[in-house]
């Protein structure tokens, strides 16, 4: 039956769930189905935007064309089928396009990916994750530096690899931010297992831990149900100043002069993370120091 009906109408029906029982019946024996499966599952995970459809398509063809115009190699075509539906087609496309395993954002970036099960990983600024997707199946591992919250679907185990150590769940809902010399995993749902280069630790909802260059590892509770910079605020609890002003630089694309700044000094609060002035007023003045951005709007300098 689905062969008979390449149109425009079959899969908007379906989209909208109007298929009869016998039709949808027959369209879930089809071999594509789980790719339009996977295609929702992506376009439900995206938090999209409202946006010029035509311009982005236009941006899109002309993109490929520049492509095709230096690399004869065969281009994918979209199937007849996928015309009428706008969203999907661009959807479609990104799920071609950008199959890579490997995801890096910028300062003041944010990503959200889906993984091949349909978990769901969100990289914050400066950050970068990948995974091994031809092996997903049998290996539900992520490899990250920097930070990332995740929501995962149940199944085998999922791990989060970093070179602080490692987090490790069945499903659930978490944050991994690991650095240089800080490493920090919280729960929001589930458990979570920890296993550091100090430390083998199981966290429950609303537990947390932490590693800090050569402190003691620490134990946390919080009442979030996920970590605030999902929603553009940078949070900070008892950490040295050093890694305030990280992600400050981390999020503005700014370099803070720290030279006559004790970074050692511990530091609790918030700042936005889409809005320069008021972040770097937010932090100052809680500091009691007059600062100065300069001209090129990249460097913060400390006034005595």
């Amino acid at each position: 039956m689905f062969e008979d009906k390449k149109d425009d109408i079959f899969l908007s029906r379906w989209i909208n769930g109007e298929l009869s029982p016998e039709e949808l019946h027959e369209f879930q024996s089809h071999p594509e189905y789980e790719y339009y499966m996977k295609i929702m599952a992506g376009a439900d995970a995206l938090d999209l935007k409202a946006y010029d459809i035509d311009t982005a398509l236009n941006t899109i063809k002309s993109k490929r064309n520049t492509s095709s115009q230096k690399n004869t190699k065969p281009v994918i075509k979209l199937l007849p089928y996928f015309a009428a539906a706008a969203s999907i087609v661009i959807v479609f496309g990104l799920f071609l396009f950008n199959s890579n395993d490997s995801f890096t954002t910028s300062f003041g970036e944010q990503l959200a990916v889906t993984l091949p099960d349909g978990s769901e990983m969100i990289l914050n600024a400066r950050s970068e994750a990948s995974f091994d997707k031809n092996n997903w199946d049998t290996n539900r591992t992520v490899s990250l530096d920097g930070e990332a919250y995740f929501k995962v679907k149940k199944g085998s185990t999922f791990t989060v690899t970093t070179t602080n150590g490692e987090v490790a769940v069945l499903g659930t809902e978490f944050n991994v931010q690991s650095q240089s010399s800080f490493f920090e995993a919280v729960c929001y749902e589930g458990k979570v297992s920890v296993n550091s280069k100090q430390d083998n630790i199981i966290l429950t909802a609303g537990k947390g831990y932490r590693k800090i260059a050569r402190h003691s590892s620490e134990n946390l509770t919080f009442e979030a149900q996920a970590p605030s910079w999902i929603t553009n605020t940078s949070s900070f609890r008892s950490v040295p100043l050093r890694y305030v002003f990280k992600e400050l630089e981390d999020q503005y694309n700014i370099t803070i002069n720290t030279k006559s700044i004790d970074t050692g000094i511990i530091y609790t609060g918030t700042f936005p993370n889409n809005n320069i002035d008021v972040a770097l007023k937010t932090v100052f003045s809680t500091l009691g120091l007059q600062y100065q951005l300069l001209q090129d709007g990249k460097t913060v300098v400390v006034e005595n």
